[in-house]
């Protein structure tokens, strides 16, 4: 059996800026924060929250905790 090639589809497709993109990553679909991220909703705002308190992270030049904690993720 030969398959014939298909053509590939574009997986990250959104033209959403990296603030915009946590946003919707947090506050959309429960289940695409995990896949994309690879932690659930919850644990993600538990290491915010980890992160602030303990002073590692603070939100400077425009870009917030969130932001810094998404792309160290992804």
């Amino acid at each position: 059996v030969f398959l014939t090639p298909t053509a590939p589809i574009p997986y990250h497709t959104s033209i959403l800026t990296s603030e915009g993109w946590m946003l919707e990553l947090l506050n959309g679909h429960p289940n695409r924060i995990r896949t994309c991220l690879g932690v659930n909703h919850d644990i993600f705002n538990q290491l915010v929250c980890a992160l602030r308190n303990h002073g590692v992270l603070d939100s400077r030049r425009r870009i917030s905790v969130e932001e810094q904690l998404g792309i160290f993720l992804y």
